[in-house]
Formats: structure tokens, sequence, C-alpha cells
């Protein structure tokens, strides 16, 4: 087995030499990884955006969507709204048949969530950071006044049927009235923010799986009375 014995240096200049091609390939090799280093965490920072900003679009998809039907639901409270005013006064109004309920956004934070866990988000700018965590707060708000509007009409629904109304009656409808329209323009806020900031991170509604409504966001329906028979078909309150 051949050793090789360390050469010796011949002065100076030599030892410099050598001493440099070392550190030469030292940086070289500590600049490759870094390089490799970044291009993967741009890589995956790429990927990661993409997936938030599709979670995004479809939130706003649903978002618009039930911003074309806010009409009718404002509509359909404000019947409510006379029908109980006539009850307080001892004045006939038109029995309610079918309250319905109001329209159901699918808002998910998911993948924002599952990335951010991850620390991929990390790899975004602080301005992306920031216009993303605030959309997220945005919709969640959205989500919980959306929730809260719900249980609402859940229970307004009781008054399907009835042609007489007591005064206690009429008050815990009032409440639930009044409920349903604060969480209604807690709703319409959240829609307003949730477009600034779309428009500040320059994304559009959109919902690859449009499957679910095939007649877009705001394809025209018919706003139905709370007085009209319950034969008239109603899938939700627009």
């Amino acid at each position: 087995m051949d050793v090789h014995k360390p050469r010796r240096w011949h002065g100076l200049r030599e030892f410099l030499q050598e001493y440099l091609i070392i550190v030469i390939g030292v940086l070289t090799a500590l600049g490759a990884e870094q390089a490799a280093s970044a291009l993967h965490d741009r890589t995956i920072a790429d990927e990661a955006r993409e997936s938030i900003r599709a979670e995004v679009r479809e939130n706003l998809w649903w978002m618009e969507r039930r911003a074309s039907r806010q009409p009718c639901i404002r509509q359909r409270l404000d019947e409510i709204g006379d029908v109980l005013d006539r009850a307080r006064h001892g004045r006939p109004y038109p029995t309610p048949q079918q309250i319905g309920r109001a329209s159901h956004s699918k808002l998910t934070s998911l993948r924002w969530e599952a990335n951010a866990q991850a620390g991929r988000a990390s790899l975004f700018t602080t301005q992306e950071q920031r216009s993303l965590g605030n959309m997220y707060y945005t919709t969640d708000q959205f989500r919980q006044a959306q929730d809260a509007e719900e249980e609402a009409w859940s229970k307004l629904q009781a008054i399907d049927g009835l042609d007489r109304l007591t005064p206690s009656e009429i008050d815990q409808f009032a409440v639930l009235l009044a409920q349903a329209r604060y969480d209604a323009w807690l709703i319409d806020g959240g829609i307003k923010r949730g477009r600034q900031w779309a428009a500040v991170m320059r994304l559009k509604a959109d919902n690859p799986n449009q499957f679910e409504y095939p007649n877009g966001v705001t394809a025209p329906e018919a706003c139905v009375s709370i007085s009209a028979p319950p034969a008239t078909p109603s899938r939700d309150t627009p």
C-alpha cells in the first residue's frame, strides 16, 4: 500500500497558492450548496403560494356568490320584520310559509394553515404574509358571522305557518331578526374587505369545482316571498 507523504512547500509563495486553492474550493462548495438550498426554498415557496392563492380564489368565489344573494336575504328579513310589526299592532299579515335559510358559503383555510404550520409560509415576502393574514382574518370573521346567522335563521323558521303570534313570540322573533340582520351586516363588511385584499393581491374569484353550482356565481334565481306556498322550490334563501 502506497502512502503519499505530504509534499513540502518551497517557500511562502507556494504555501499561499495551496492555501488559496483550498479556500476557493471550500467557498465554491458552500456557494453551490447555498444556491441549491435557495432554489429548493424558491420551489417550495412557489408551490405553497399557488396552493394558498387557489384556496383564496375559491373563498372569494363563495363570497361573491353570497354577495349576489344579499338583496334577497335583505328582502326576506324585511318581510319578517313587516309580519312582526303588523302582529305587534294587531293588524292582519300574510302567514309565513317558507322562511328558508341563508345562503351558505364554503370558506376554508386548510391549505393556509397546513403551509403555515410547515413553515413554508415563512418563505413568502413580508407583504405577502401580511396580505394573506388579513385575507384569512377576513374570511374567518365572515365564517363566524355566517355560523351565527345560520343559527338565527334556523330558529326563525319556527314562524312558518303561524297565523297568530303572542306578544312573547313577537318579542322572541324580533330578537332573532335583529341578530340575523346584524350577521348579514357583518357579512356585507366581510365581502367588502375580501374584495379590497383581493385587489391588493391581484386575485379574482374562481372555483374549479363549479359543478356544485354550474350556473355560476351570479346566476339569477327567483327570490321567493316568505308567504309563498311551500311547493315553490327553495334550496336556500336565494
